[in-house]
């Protein structure tokens, strides 16, 4: 996803805790601990880190995601990225190099 298609970014020095909600993108630097519920595109950069519950419409993981994942249209795990949990989608990509330990249901 192109920089001028994310409508909020939480930079690197941003450490967020709790529930977060929002309907359209959402790039992660920093730090997320709590839950996330939104209609929209969640990217967590290299260096990002979501530790929460995550329901969105997309996931890119080129950071670090602690927790369960329920995805409604596409999870993309870069070569960076690390995924501890359980994934749910129609759709789940693993690019080689990415770990990845928990169950996925699709």
């Amino acid at each position: 996803m192109s920089e001028d298609r994310i409508d909020t970014m939480i930079s690197d020095d941003i450490v967020f805790r709790g529930r977060l909600k929002f309907e359209n993108s959402l790039k992660v630097k920093g730090i997320i601990k709590g839950t996330i519920d939104a209609l929209g595109s969640l990217i967590i950069e290299e260096g990002g880190r979501v530790d929460a519950d995550v329901n969105v419409a997309s996931l890119v993981v080129n950071g670090v995601l602690n927790g369960n994942a329920e995805v409604k249209d596409k999870i993309e795990i870069g070569k960076t990225g690390v995924v501890v949990g359980d994934v749910k989608s129609p759709v789940l990509s693993i690019e080689a190099g990415a770990k990845f330990t928990g169950n996925s249901s699709m």
